[in-house]
């Protein structure tokens, strides 16, 4: 939605200015004279029309109305499209706004516009065929700087769009990002930054430009206290790169984001929280947003590694609550699970919905502290609730207690987050977390006792799961016997279990099969060595039966 300020003033008012201020015709007083309908910002200060400025180009009118303005409170106007071919500096407390159908064009990579503090965009349509980003920023970018504003503008092609880097109090509303051309840029990317609110974007309906980056559509990056209402993201491709996440939580902390939808990406987590090195996402909730039908089919890229509804990774402290993850990872070539809690430790799952989704509804990976709460979990194409150890590979010497990182198995590094005295795997030995110096190394409490080699290594998740309903789940094996895909067709699974641990509680679970062919073999299944309490459930219904256990290895209190 653009907002359009009036032209037209009262004709007294005209004429009066006509007669003596005919020497500055371009610029007005409004602080004396208020625009017909009083839709004017109290106390904006002056207007000058960027129009009626000399310059090359329209860029070039809007810097030289910038100049004019001088030091004082107030706002340039553009009433005509035109193009912008270099840098437009907004100084501090000038606002930009475009009245009506107003488009500027970026006609080269120096075209860009930067806000000084205390600043507004407003109401205009920023189109760019720009391959390759600005230098030091966007379209539209402001640095170490604070009360900055964008409200309604449209962009097209280009990117990044928005970039915001070391800003306090900002705010990013009603924009709509309707294609990128740049290579590895996202529609808004915010670093650094502190206090702000981005409230209903939309960004929809284009593929990403092929590259060998990942991108995030909203970027939140090491940044504090951000704010992000009612997004709208739907049917972006991004097969054509690495990874994907919509909107993105990366080493931030106290953030939250609430309602929206984001449906039909190819390529791209709805949501993702994230760690860079060993600064972890911390302290986010993520309340009310649906994030639904992400990789129904393949995309013009070869990439197909993301696609969950929510992917919660290396992260601590993340609340979801009342979200809606259906119908994502359905496409036969990249199944994923609706939500995804991974190397990530006190995390709360609460009133939520994850259902008939392509595998799993929540998968729970090497991950502690993990509280599922009055949540349903039905008709997925695996388990309803997996929760499984951490896998990977290390690099040991006998009587040292360093253990190294390395690439194998499920190829992920250790966690951001996994607690001192976390318990650790090594060659069917137990050993205990000192401390991890960095993702690719820790430190055991005691020395390494076998032979110096490679190694696999596995963590145990905790997973606490109380009411809700766990229904109908193994539909990919439809028409299987009953002794096929043992562990995938559960509505509760727990697997691993080696460090001797509990690794779970399930208490008021609804975990039955109501249909008239089942599919779901067990209410309940553990596996491997794993322990768990189960109290109170349900479990009736259910193809193979209620609670099934592995005799003589794990145990069912």
């Amino acid at each position: 939605m653009r907002t359009g300020y009036p032209e037209r003033w009262g004709f007294l008012g005209l004429l009066f200015l006509g007669i003596l201020a005919q020497p500055r015709a371009n610029w007005c007083d409004t602080s004396s004279i208020a625009p017909r309908g009083g839709r004017s910002r109290p106390g904006q200060g002056n207007v000058i029309f960027a129009d009626q400025q000399s310059g090359n180009d329209m860029g070039a009118k809007i810097v030289a109305a910038d100049l004019a303005l001088g030091s004082q409170k107030g706002e340039i106007r553009v009433a005509k499209s035109g193009e912008i071919s270099d840098a437009v500096l907004l100084s501090q407390n000038h606002d930009l706004v475009c009245a009506g159908e107003v488009t500027l064009t970026m006609t080269t990579l120096r075209a860009k516009i930067t806000q000084q503090s205390n600043t507004h965009v407003r109401g205009c349509t920023l189109s760019s065929m720009q391959v390759s980003a600005p230098p030091d920023g966007a379209e539209i970018s402001s640095k170490e700087a604070s009360n900055v504003e964008i409200d309604g503008v449209t962009f097209i092609g280009g990117g990044y769009h928005i970039a915001y880097r070391s800003i306090s109090n900002f705010s990013i509303k009603n924009t709509r990002h309707v294609s990128i051309t740049a290579k590895g840029t996202s529609p808004i990317l915010v670093e650094s930054s502190t206090e702000g609110h981005i409230t209903s974007p939309r960004i929809e309906g284009f593929a990403v430009p092929s590259g060998d980056t990942g991108i995030r559509l909203i970027g939140i990056n090491r940044s504090s206290y951000i704010d992000v209402s009612d997004p709208m993201i739907q049917n972006v491709d991004a097969s054509t790169v690495p990874g994907c996440g919509g909107v993105t939580f990366t080493s931030s902390r106290s953030s939250a984001l609430r309602g929206g939808v984001i449906r039909g990406l190819k390529n791209c987590d709805g949501v993702l929280t994230e760690s860079t090195g060993r600064e972890a996402a911390s302290d986010i909730d993520i309340i009310g947003t649906v994030s639904t039908g992400h990789n129904a089919s393949p995309g013009l890229g070869t990439n197909a590694n993301n696609g969950e509804g929510f992917d919660i990774f290396n992260s601590r402290r993340v609340h979801l609550s009342g979200v809606t993850a259906r119908d994502n990872g359905k496409y036969s070539g990249n199944r994923q699970p609706g939500i995804e809690v991974s190397n990530s430790t006190q995390i709360s799952i609460s009133d939520c919905t994850s259902n008939d989704n392509g595998v799993d509804g929540i998968r729970v990976d090497g991950s502690l502290g993990v509280s599922i709460r009055e949540s349903h979990t039905n008709r997925n194409g695996g388990v309803g609730i997996l929760v499984e150890p951490a896998l990977g590979r290390v690099s040991v010497t006998e009587g040292s207690p360093i253990a190294d990182w390395t690439p194998g198995n499920a190829n992920m590094t250790f966690s951001a987050v996994w607690p001192a005295l976390t318990k650790i795997v090594i060659d069917g030995a137990v050993y205990t977390i000192a401390s991890l110096p960095s993702t690719t190394q820790l430190k055991l409490t005691k020395s390494f006792s076998g032979a110096t080699g490679k190694y696999s290594y596995n963590v145990d998740s905790y997973a606490e799961i109380v009411g809700g309903e766990s229904l109908d789940n193994g539909q990919s094996s439809i028409g299987l016997p009953i002794n096929q895909k043992a562990g995938e067709r559960e509505g509760v699974y727990f697997a691993g279990g080696f460090s001797g641990e509990i690794t779970g509680r399930v208490t008021r679970l609804h975990a039955a099969d109501t249909q008239n062919q089942k599919t779901q073999t067990f209410g309940i299944r553990v596996e491997n060595r794993a322990r768990i309490v189960a109290n109170d459930n349900s479990l009736t219904g259910n193809l193979a039966g209620g609670i099934q256990d592995s005799p003589g290895k794990s145990s069912i209190r």
